[in-house]
């Protein structure tokens, strides 16, 4: 029996998102993208969520009705056949729409343009932000199955440590590591909402292929498995000396954390260890300031300030050139919601609120440092969601255990 969402939390978040259409004057929000329906519904069904600034929301499902049935928390759900029925049902009701908001950072234009013409006489604005503040802030079902979530990668990552030896591929050591994870319950699917960004379950990348940098808008890419997929773990086999990244993502119940840590077999060169240590201040840096009524971008400046006073400035983020604009990012449902800790990012904390800090050392030609760990925004600091010793993680051959 899967994990069904509780019938309250669907009701205050849809009651959250009324809010924001009666402050925006939006008279409702047409929902389609799969994250946005899984959040304000409980059920991924092909079809169109419409939530009324007042008044009951309506979940129109071409395909499985029967199964949003079982899985959605609305009283409302009506069987289609095609969404031009969708009029007809609010004409009956005596109910117009002035001005219609849509996901309009991830619907194509096509889909856009097929249900804005359901009601032309309608204004049709871009609700993609105000959906996405209401989803930063986690209930305490999403709380609860992220908790489980950084348990299960924590112990993913611990049990790494057995498996890193000389000569073992990053690809064969993903694999290894990818399948226990599924066997342990990790769905597979990592949603992302930026376009053309695709994460997988993570990488484990090692050496000089670790600072290659790609097109993904991530501090660290690795080389990939090819030109149809440069980023992520390629065949390089792991040799000693040498910093081994595992970054990787836990997903189950409809939501994911996410979590890094470095490895070697031998010892690091001391210039990366340096590196390393830099990673681990900047982590207690912006720690020691995340609290509910701080702002993300200070945040972001209070680790960027800490990196630019090291000798290893224009490595912080990326490979110089490429370096990213954030050192954090959140989670949940997507690898990518709000708050961003990120340059000029104005969004202030609030308890709910769950993140993902990743300092990160990249070296063209040497490899990559770095150590990410999800946090929870509490009443009082905030809570780590994926507890592990934060050393670097000697193993292998020479097993010493953590530096």
């Amino acid at each position: 029996m899967y994990r069904l969402t509780p019938k309250e939390e669907i009701s205050a978040r849809i009651q959250a998102l009324q809010e924001r259409l009666g402050r925006d004057g939006v008279d409702a929000a047409f929902l389609v993208q799969n994250a946005d329906l899984f959040y304000f519904t409980g059920s991924i069904q092909q079809g169109v969520l419409i939530v009324p600034a007042g008044g009951e929301p309506v979940y129109f499902v071409r395909r499985v009705y029967e199964r949003a049935q079982a899985e959605a928390a609305l009283e409302h759900i009506v069987r289609i056949v095609s969404p031009k029925e969708i009029p007809a049902y609010f004409e009956k009701k005596k109910v117009s729409f002035g001005v219609i908001g849509f996901e309009l950072d991830v619907m194509p234009v096509a889909t856009f343009q097929r249900f804005s013409r359901l009601f032309p006489e309608a204004k049709s604005v871009d609700l993609s932000g105000a959906v996405r503040e209401v989803r930063a802030v986690k209930g305490a079902s999403e709380i609860d199955a992220m908790r489980a979530c950084g348990r299960k990668l924590a112990g993913l990552l611990e049990s790494a440590r057995g498996e890193i030896r000389p000569g073992i591929t990053e690809t064969q050591l993903g694999g290894i590591l990818q399948g226990r994870a599924i066997s342990a319950g990790h769905t597979t699917i990592t949603r992302m909402r930026a376009w053309n960004q695709e994460v997988g379950l993570g990488c484990v990348i090692s050496g000089a292929d670790a600072a290659i940098p790609s097109y993904a808008d991530f501090p660290t890419a690795g080389k990939g498995s090819g030109p149809y997929v440069p980023v992520g773990q390629g065949h390089r086999p792991i040799r000693e000396n040498e910093p081994i990244l595992v970054d990787l993502m836990w997903a189950q119940d409809g939501y994911l954390v996410d979590m890094a840590r470095t490895y070697v077999i031998g010892e690091l060169p001391e210039k990366l260890l340096m590196a390393y240590e830099m990673t681990v201040k900047v982590m207690r840096n912006i720690e020691s300031a995340t609290r509910s009524g701080a702002v993300a971008g200070d945040l972001y400046e209070i680790g960027l300030e800490m990196a630019s006073r090291s000798p290893f400035a224009a490595n912080f983020m990326g490979a110089p050139g490429y370096n990213v604009k954030f050192i954090g990012h959140g989670v949940g449902i997507e690898t990518d919601e709000f708050p961003f800790i990120a340059k000029g990012s104005e969004t202030v904390l609030v308890p709910g609120m769950i993140f993902a800090l990743e300092p990160k050392f990249v070296f063209p030609s040497e490899g990559a440092v770095g150590l990410e760990n999800t946090y929870l925004v509490t009443e009082t600091g905030f809570e780590k969601l994926t507890l592990m010793e934060e050393g670097v993680i000697v193993c292998g051959a020479q097993e010493k255990g953590a530096t």
